[in-house]
């Protein structure tokens, strides 16, 4: 299975599309797009954000926004105890 972050990556390389465009496009910090790029969660303001941020920067490349929640969800689990509110 591929991770989330390799998805992004090649997506965005396929279009040559620069973090600095995707930044201006989404208005999402490039540290935050680099650390989905590279898998790195912890460096995110949150999940909730987090997972706001793989939409929005998914949208952006034209990608299946539920294969990458769905993605998401698998490599950044939510933690038990924690309440969720779905949006749909």
């Amino acid at each position: 299975m591929e991770k989330l972050g390799d998805v992004l990556r090649s997506a965005r390389e396929a279009k040559g599309f620069t973090l600095e465009e995707v930044e201006e496009a989404t208005k999402i910090r490039q540290k935050y797009l680099k650390a989905l790029e590279e898998g790195d969660y912890s460096s995110l303001p949150g999940r909730a954000y987090a997972l706001g941020f793989a939409r929005s920067y998914a949208r952006y490349l034209g990608l299946d926004i539920k294969e990458i929640t769905e993605l998401f969800k698998q490599e950044y689990p939510q933690e038990e105890g924690k309440m969720v509110w779905e949006v749909k």
